[in-house]
């Protein structure tokens, strides 16, 4: 399960680089909610639940300093950030340039921590 939670993270932190990307690109946030936001949303959500899954198991989420637990509490925060940011979109005004950057900084410190998790020797045996 902790597997497939990194998967789907993996593919919710390219929409996000591929999200930030076209944002730099344009110079400004893009209007309206696309397929490419609401999927990032999307597999954003499934992966914290997923992995919220993952460490609930019995034996699962402990040692390594408790980097399992940490990594998902920093990405249910950037699940938090995001939907502050489909506030924002579903009121048409364009979310702050500082809350997308600390949407953004705060998933990939959840996101390398759970890498980081994923590698030690106490999550062997997944």
């Amino acid at each position: 399960m902790l597997i497939a939670a990194l998967v789907i993270l993996s593919v919710t932190a390219g929409f996000g680089l591929w999200l930030a990307g076209l944002i730099m690109m344009a110079n400004k946030p893009p209007e309206g909610l696309g397929w490419k936001q609401v999927s990032h949303g999307a597999t954003g959500l499934i992966g914290v639940a997923v992995l919220y899954l993952a460490l609930a198991a019995p034996g699962r989420g402990h040692g390594a300093g408790k980097f399992g637990w940490t990594a998902f509490t920093l990405l249910a925060a950037a699940l938090a950030g995001g939907l502050t940011i489909l506030g924002y979109h579903l009121r048409k005004r364009g979310a702050p340039g500082s809350l997308l950057a600390l949407h953004g900084s705060i998933a990939v410190a959840g996101y390398v921590l759970l890498a980081a998790y994923y590698t030690s020797p106490i999550s062997y045996g997944r």
